[in-house]
């Protein structure tokens, strides 16, 4: 192996972990004259992997430093290796353009592990790094990927969709920037999002159209008819019903699992949370009351006499309000979009995903699904805070800190 005088010299220590072997190994760089540029370190299952790049020295200071490494290497029974280093050849420099695809799942198996390497190893992007963010419940890992050539995340997932459908992997894909751990508003939606309800169905129920209201509201989350004509046609069914029955509703509605772990959590962590809903405003007044949520828009019904009219007062919540609330919160705020998570499951939910840093898909339609660069498909919202690289140990001491908090308790189905 040659070396030149232009060289820097990385260093690679592998060893059985124990205190103080870097403090030892700098002991011999110091003493043979060489000047830390860079120190990389991990331990993984009790193995020390510690990489240290060296400049400041002409070759004749690299015997030393072999031999005296080489002879406490032997000694202590660990490996040590020492080869140049060219900056314009580090194996990473190519690999400018960066992404992490983050991988929820119950378990994946060694097969799961190859064909996604295979896929990756095809597309010519190379794995820069694999993070475990928690192993318990949930599987959670992230792979810090790059290429060489500029690679959006849509087609990162595209490339993914037969492994997703597979193994049964939820998957999000961002780009790996300042932003991606550095949200600060997430906005979502309430019906069978926040909610495991639909709250006009259930109000169908107690107006005596639930199966009528409820083929409708299928039909418009699914994408088949327009929402804004869905919303209308269905908010007739419901004239004449009692203002009581709202009330009693109210009490009643079922939170997703994960909810107030998600809402406490994120609070702590000073983000802003709204509520975007196609719903009603009576319902999502509550829900931000309950938990101190900082926003909630729906649509709201005209009473009269005691009684729903029928008919709505104001705006509309479509998907293009939607959309724009979620632009001008952000905007009041003082946050980039990209600091924005949006987390919605219908059709009336696609653009606001779409404008956010990450938008979720959450147990949702398959015209969701297909266009969203995130998805869960499991019942509960606590995962979302795997997807902002929040590993488990964290969650374990954020949710600690948080418990006890004064938030009402919502009945689960």
């Amino acid at each position: 192996m040659s070396f030149s005088s232009s060289s820097q010299l990385h260093v690679h220590i592998s060893a059985q972990d124990r205190p103080g072997i870097l403090a030892e190994t700098l002991a011999f760089i110091v003493k043979t004259g060489w000047n830390v540029v860079d120190i990389k370190q991990f331990v993984f299952n009790g193995l020390l992997n510690l990489s240290i790049l060296l400049d400041g020295c002409d070759d004749k200071h690299i015997l030393p430093l072999r031999e005296a490494l080489s002879d406490y290497a032997e000694k202590m029974d660990f490996n040590a290796t020492i080869y140049p280093w060219e900056t314009a050849t580090r194996p990473d420099a190519p690999y400018a353009h960066r992404s992490v695809v983050s991988l929820l799942c119950d378990s994946i198996p060694s097969s799961g592990f190859l064909e996604i390497t295979q896929i990756f190893a095809e597309l010519d992007i190379n794995i820069l790094r694999i993070e475990q963010l928690d192993s318990g419940d949930v599987h959670a890992l992230e792979f810090i990927i790059g290429t060489r050539e500029a690679h959006s995340s849509e087609e990162v997932l595209n490339a993914l969709v037969k492994f997703k459908e597979k193994y049964g992997v939820d998957i999000a894909v961002q780009e790996e920037t300042y932003f991606r751990r550095n949200k600060r508003l997430i906005v979502l939606d309430a019906d069978m999002t926040f909610l495991q309800c639909e709250v006009i169905d259930e109000l169908g129920k107690l107006a005596g159209v639930g199966e009528k209201m409820e083929g409708i509201t299928r039909q418009a989350m699914n994408g088949e008819i327009d929402f804004k004509s869905a919303l209308l046609q269905r908010v007739k069914l419901l004239k004449g019903l009692p203002v009581e029955s709202l009330h009693q509703l109210s009490n009643s509605l079922p939170l997703t699992p994960g909810a107030e772990t998600l809402v406490n959590i994120l609070k702590h962590l000073g983000y802003k949370i709204a509520l975007v809903s196609g719903g009603f405003q009576y319902f999502i007044d509550k829900i931000c009351d309950n938990y101190g949520l900082d926003y909630g828009f729906a649509n709201q019904l005209k009473i009269e006499n005691g009684q729903v009219s029928g008919e709505l007062e104001g705006q509309i919540i479509d998907a293009e309000a939607k959309e724009n609330t979620l632009v001008s919160l952000a905007k009041k705020e003082g946050f980039s979009l990209r600091q924005v998570v949006a987390v919605g499951d219908g059709a009336n939910d696609i653009k606001m995903l779409a404008r956010a840093g990450l938008g979720i898909a959450f147990n949702a339609k398959p015209i969701v699904q297909r266009q969203a660069l995130a998805s869960i498909n499991q019942s509960n919202l606590k995962l979302i805070l795997y997807f902002l690289g929040i590993n488990g140990a964290d969650l374990q001491e954020l949710d600690e800190v948080v418990r006890g908090g004064k938030v009402q308790s919502w009945p689960t189905k």
